[in-house]
């Protein structure tokens, strides 16, 4: 029996057939060989209405000309997914990748703001009849980060009472002062950001892509970007992807000064407004790395060693740091 069983019969449905099927990522991305063509086929969460709606979004896009997604394959019935044994299937054309060297680590970075810019920008729609828009994220934000700054605080006090305590504990209580002192302003900030627009109903909202990551970039060999992997893509405000991209961007040992040149080169395809710049701080204010690290380690939600437990805290906070010191002098 194949391995591969649930994939070979997906391909009926495009009018193909797979001749060969190799894995990409475990365990959920696979590559095809067809007489037709390579094509990579995932296996994914999604709900089927989500990838419906950004696989009409993105073909609305190219239409206009933008050629700056990898969009979905349809089936022979115009679907843009297949559902198959409980489980969601999509198609997109495989991509040849140019690779940056160990020596570019942030090759994709300047390709996918500007992609994300592109996409902001032309999916940009005023919402004057609803500001409830942003205030379920705004809402579940400020929850998430309440509940994470009691489990920081139960952590502290664990750690505190160790006769013997671990270098997770020493780092971790070192630290503690400046790791709350982050997380009260990030959250006075948002909750003060909320008050003053709790009825501005002119938010803008966009197609977002929910995952702006390294591997959700593929470059030519110009260094130009293409965007795939939109399985967390939502209407929502821009800042999420921004938030989410410069948490990556520090995280990979980016600095300050290419920061600044990347924001800059963002607001020239897609400004941001003074509101929209408030919130972007008030996200990156959090330390929101930190306290997962801080909530896995404690509550034994990972099977961590202590050695890559204490290192993983050590960069995170170095690069924790640096994105505090940046948003500081930008915003």
């Amino acid at each position: 029996m194949s391995r591969f069983e649930d994939i070979f019969p997906l391909f009926q449905e495009y009018d193909m057939f797979a001749q060969n099927i190799d894995v990409l990522k475990e365990p959920n991305v696979f590559k095809a060989i067809t007489p037709y063509g390579s094509y990579v086929c995932k296996r994914t969460q999604a709900p089927g209405q989500r990838l419906q709606f950004v696989s009409e979004v993105l073909l609305q896009l190219k239409q206009r000309g933008w050629d700056g997604a990898v969009p979905f394959m349809h089936t022979k019935y115009d679907d843009p997914f297949v559902q198959y044994q409980d489980a969601t299937y999509y198609l997109t054309s495989w991509q040849p990748n140019s690779e940056p060297g160990e020596d570019q680590p942030l090759a994709w970075a300047k390709p996918t703001l500007e992609r994300l810019a592109e996409l902001h920008h032309l999916t940009q729609n005023y919402r004057f009849d609803d500001p409830r828009q942003v205030e379920p994220l705004i809402d579940s934000l400020l929850n998430r980060w309440h509940y994470w700054r009691k489990q920081m605080e139960k952590a502290a006090q664990l750690a505190s009472e160790r006769p013997y305590q671990s270098p997770f504990d020493l780092v971790f209580l070192a630290n503690r002062a400046f790791i709350n002192e982050m997380a009260k302003t990030a959250t006075d900030l948002l909750q003060d950001w909320r008050e003053r627009h709790e009825t501005h109903a002119h938010f803008r909202l966009a197609l977002i892509h929910g995952s702006p990551h390294p591997a959700h970039i593929i470059l030519d060999r110009f260094g130009k970007g293409k965007l795939l992997n939109f399985d967390r893509a939502t209407f929502d405000t821009p800042i999420r992807d921004l938030t989410l991209f410069y948490r990556m961007y520090f995280q990979m040992a980016g600095d300050e000064t290419g920061a600044s040149q990347l924001f800059h080169h963002y607001a020239g395809v897609f400004p941001l407004r003074p509101e929209e710049i408030e919130l972007l701080a008030a996200f990156l204010s959090y330390p929101e790395r930190i306290m997962r690290d801080v909530d896995i380690y404690y509550n034994g939600r990972k099977e961590w060693s202590e050695l890559y437990a204490v290192k993983r805290l050590e960069k995170d906070m170095d690069r924790l740091m640096r994105l505090h010191r940046w948003v500081q002098q930008a915003f």
